[in-house]
């Protein structure tokens, strides 16, 4: 099962859950499958058939430029990295 770590502005979403465990082999499938348990979390991180530009999306701790049809492996730890404001 590949994992999402859920950052703390979604958190409330997912019940307070920092982490889940869902079957999935494209990031799509993933954020549906985490939406399915967390209404409205499909919303917060997608828009308009994109990941949200203000979101990074690290894969096994390396941050990448994916899109929603990218395959990730059954066991992938997918991390969801708010942007910092600030100046």
């Amino acid at each position: 099962m590949a994992r999402i770590i859920i950052p703390a502005t979604l958190r409330t979403l997912c019940g307070g859950s920092q982490q889940l465990e869902v079957d999935a082999s494209t990031v799509d499938e993933l954020l549906r499958a985490v939406d399915a348990r967390c209404p409205g979390f499909y919303a917060r991180v997608v828009d308009e058939g994109r990941l949200r530009p203000e979101l990074a999306f690290a894969v096994d701790g390396e941050i990448l430029p994916l899109a929603l049809h990218d395959a990730i492996a059954p066991a992938a730890e997918l991390t969801i990295v708010p942007a910092l404001g600030g100046g």
